[in-house]
């Protein structure tokens, strides 16, 4: 396991890198903390305190003040960290030669997560299985009156003026987002989206009438997926489309969970959600039939690139139970226990922007175990982590991070210092301007 002492100094250069913060004083606190997360794997104030690095020994209450402190930082917000974090998230993925093809759009997905009274909505850049989250915004829980599109729709807006404009964008959503505003503001910023309706949404056919998705299920076929061209909504605003629908009987079951037990575990998560929906929608013959549909509207023409691509908006499901309890409620970050102590919507989104650049790096160090360029001997290494090839990059990471074997001790400082040198090497980041400068008042001469 590296020390605090040994992987500070390899932040503090990652950080530099990838200008994350501008002045050096809040660079070096900003790599001092990510370290007592790394190395603690825990977001508790508790857990980093003991093992925070200080050039010299001082008091548990002046270590927790700094813990403390480091929550009213303006530079862990999401308007100061979206942009150098979706410029490291590329530039780290493309250096390791994933990302999607050169004729595929980059996929991001959005959710959201509830700790405590706070609500974290969040956008991720995809890679298998995990989401790595690069802009967020938070409300309070019950969420404000009114509060909840503007916030959303702020949240993509802001997204897509950091996107670098060359780089095609897809974004992937459940069915609590979808508004006209929603889609309007994805459409100006030239992002494509798949997202799911509900039964209540109402779309325009081609024909012209208005009709609720509810309705055209109760005329659809189970065993076939359909594309009709379709808008959202209507009148003169609706927003065009695609619309898929797919009956349950023609999803396929991933193979690791076809096994009994997997199957027993559905039909129960069935039954409970039958039983939810008999008791929800008390009166009513088709609220529990209507859901085992998946309808969608998306910009992809074709509908099994559509489904395909809504099947990884269950990346970002992942990265939040890392950042929780974790696989087994006990070896996450314990992010849900650490945000409902935080008194200001500022504090909530300064802890979530270091948990998104802990992301980066742990999941970063994932990838790199199964990159090309990793060393025979680390690779060896991570086959006795499991007996399955199942770990996420999350697990991997945190397994390196942990691991006593010289191989990935020694391959981790080169590791980072690879990586620095591609976020070096990277395009600069967008950072947009919410508001026009303003202009200096000319004086005249007497």
């Amino acid at each position: 396991m590296l020390t605090p002492a040994e992987l500070y100094p390899l932040l503090e250069r990652l950080l530099q890198a990838g200008r994350f913060v501008g002045h050096a004083s809040a660079r070096v606190s900003l790599a001092r903390h990510l370290a007592t997360l790394l190395i603690s794997q825990d977001a508790r104030p508790g857990a980093r305190v003991r093992i925070l690095p200080a050039p010299c020994a001082r008091a548990a209450r002046h270590r927790f003040w700094s813990v403390r402190r480091v929550l009213h930082r303006p530079w862990l917000a999401s308007a100061a960290l979206s942009p150098v974090l979706i410029r490291a998230a590329l530039a780290w993925i493309r250096h390791l030669g994933g990302g999607p093809a050169s004729d595929q759009p980059w996929l991001l997905a959005l959710d959201s997560v509830r700790c405590g009274p706070w609500e974290i909505f969040t956008v991720g850049v995809v890679v298998p299985g995990r989401a790595l989250p690069v802009a967020w915004a938070v409300l309070p829980y019950p969420w404000p009156r009114g509060q909840f599109r503007p916030t959303v729709d702020g949240l993509v807006a802001r997204l897509r003026r950091c996107w670098p404009a060359d780089v095609p964008v897809g974004l992937v959503a459940d069915r609590a987002f979808p508004a006209k505003s929603f889609f309007r503001t994805l459409a100006r910023g030239g992002v494509d989206w798949t997202v799911r309706l509900q039964a209540r949404h109402a779309v325009t056919l081609a024909d012209g009438a208005c009709r609720r998705v509810g309705l055209l299920l109760d005329a659809a076929d189970p065993t076939r997926v359909t594309l009709q061209p379709v808008q959202f909504g209507a009148g003169a605003d609706a927003v065009r489309g695609f619309l898929v629908i797919a009956g349950r009987a023609v999803l396929v079951v991933p193979p690791h969970q076809r096994g009994p037990a997997s199957l027993a575990a559905r039909a129960r998560s069935r039954r409970r959600r039958q039983q939810h929906q008999a008791h929800k929608r008390v009166g009513t013959s088709q609220g529990a039939s209507r859901d085992e549909w998946l309808v969608l509207f998306t910009t992809r023409a074709d509908p099994y690139a559509a489904l395909r691509e809504y099947g990884q908006r269950w990346a970002i499901e992942g990265t939040y139970r890392d950042a929780q309890g974790g696989w087994d409620g006990q070896h996450g970050w314990q992010l849900d226990r650490v945000l409902p102590r935080c008194a200001t919507a500022d504090e909530v989104e300064a802890l979530t922007g270091l948990w998104a650049v802990g992301t980066l790096v742990q999941i970063g160090l994932g990838l790199g175990l199964d990159a090309n360029t990793a060393p025979a001997p680390v690779r060896q290494a991570r086959e006795g982590w499991a007996t399955t090839d199942r770990l996420s990059w999350w697990w991997r990471g945190r397994c390196a991070l942990e691991s006593p074997d010289p191989a990935v001790r020694a391959w981790i400082p080169r590791y980072l210092a690879e990586i620095a040198t591609a976020l070096e090497q990277a395009p600069a980041a967008i950072i947009p301007f919410d508001r026009p400068p303003q202009e200096v008042p000319t004086v005249q001469a007497a």
